[in-house]
């Protein structure tokens, strides 16, 4: 068992070795293109005062004048050092797990680390110190006191600091914190863990209680055309209309966008993407010392709950038009958390159950061939209206060809 547990961690740091090599070239590929959409996100910045999402820019600024290089090599070379720290940390909190066919689905899910590599697009995005510090507080030890308040104080607020959208999964912090600490009803403890997000609570109210003046928007904008070259587009130039972006009017708009097809097709890729994951949410159970713990005393597994879990991040479906960040993004936070349970044998696997026992006994042949189609024959677009790509295994290294030897 341990031979084949090596191995395994042998491909897998191949795997996301190759991942971060593509990626890192796709960045290069993109940094310097006028119109890309990650891009546009970094440039927003604090030179005409506060205002959502500034932090980065405001960062990447900083390193530009450091360095004494431009501010988009500078947005490169930050991307690039955070894209390949969140990538190894994704090695290194799975390396220790015990492979079998369900968990390598899940793990090479085309929607997990595969997808903004598959989808350039989306490569670089601002979710990428999300999921960094995610991992980051799995990876320690929760509990740890120094750890609570690194986490709870700095870096959560800081997560919303960079991209509010967040907070629509911060239900799985509290979960893992629920369970952790093992808060059984709704007492003293359950009191103090609810309240140490208050200053996450703080840092979001702050975003949207002080949106920032057309004034200032105006400064930050002529700010980054005199010193930078840069013009403030798309991502950059949307917050400057955040005074009118009400919920109401973002509904408004979506509905008029958003057709049967789109959801039909989206309803698929979360039940396909997710499945193997599912199944083994499905197959889960709560270890003794870990069934009384609130909202879980009735639940034989985690699939419900966890269902609970993903349904405040469906609100995002109805305000962004990327819908394919949304299913990364909630596949992520959904395959950390479980596997976080299952490395601290929180949880086992019920072995008896019928899907994990048809699952093993497909052949080889067949299993490997499933595999292929599932985990490399397909990914999700970025844009809602966009069809599902394909071959993402072939793809991605045409890209590279196509970029940087045939060019």
């Amino acid at each position: 068992m341990k031979n084949s547990i090596e191995r395994f961690n042998i491909y897998i740091l191949i795997y996301i070795s190759l991942l971060v090599f593509f990626g890192i070239f796709f960045l290069f590929s993109k940094h310097e293109v006028g119109n890309d959409s990650s891009i546009s996100d970094w440039l927003i910045n604090y030179s005409g005062g506060f205002v959502r999402r500034g932090i980065i820019g405001e960062i990447s600024i900083y390193i530009s004048k450091l360095l004494e290089i431009d501010l988009r090599d500078a947005i490169f070379f930050f991307q690039t050092v955070i894209f390949s720290s969140y990538y190894f940390l994704v090695y290194f909190f799975f390396k220790k797990i015990e492979f079998n066919r369900l968990v390598l689905l899940s793990v090479l899910s085309p929607i997990f680390i595969l997808h903004p590599v598959a989808e350039i697009e989306i490569l670089g995005r601002k979710e990428l110190f999300i999921f960094f510090i995610l991992i980051l507080y799995y990876l320690l030890d929760v509990k740890n006191l120094l750890n609570q308040l690194i986490f709870k104080i700095i870096l959560f607020p800081l997560a919303i600091l960079i991209w509010e959208p967040v907070v629509f999964f911060f239900t799985y912090l509290l979960f893992i914190d629920l369970i952790f600490f093992k808060v059984t009803k709704f007492d003293k403890k359950c009191f103090i863990v609810t309240f140490s997000y208050i200053f996450s609570f703080i840092a979001i109210s702050t975003i949207y209680l002080n949106p920032i003046s057309e004034q200032d928007f105006q400064l930050m904008k002529e700010t980054l055309l005199n010193n930078y070259n840069e013009i403030c587009y798309m991502s950059c130039s949307y917050v400057g209309n955040q005074l009118s972006n009400s919920f109401s009017e973002l509904l408004s708009i979506q509905s008029k966008l958003i057709k049967i097809e789109y959801v039909i097709r989206y309803i698929l890729i979360i039940v396909i993407g997710f499945f193997p994951l599912g199944i083994l949410l499905s197959i889960s159970k709560l270890n003794f010392n870990y069934r009384k713990v609130i909202f879980l005393k009735k639940n034989h597994n985690l699939l419900i709950p966890f269902l609970i879990l993903f349904i405040p991040s469906l609100l995002l479906f109805l305000l962004m038009y990327d819908w394919g960040r949304i299913v990364h993004i909630s596949y992520t936070f959904t395959i950390l958390t479980f596997f976080l349970l299952y490395k601290k044998k929180i949880i086992s696997l019920n072995y008896e159950s019928y899907f994990y026992d048809y699952i093993f006994k497909i052949k080889k042949s067949y299993f490997i061939f499933i595999f292929i189609i599932f985990c490399f024959g397909w990914n999700p677009k970025v844009v809602v209206s966009d069809d599902v790509a394909s071959k993402p295994i072939y793809a991605t290294p045409y890209k590279f060809y196509k970029y940087f030897i045939k060019n």
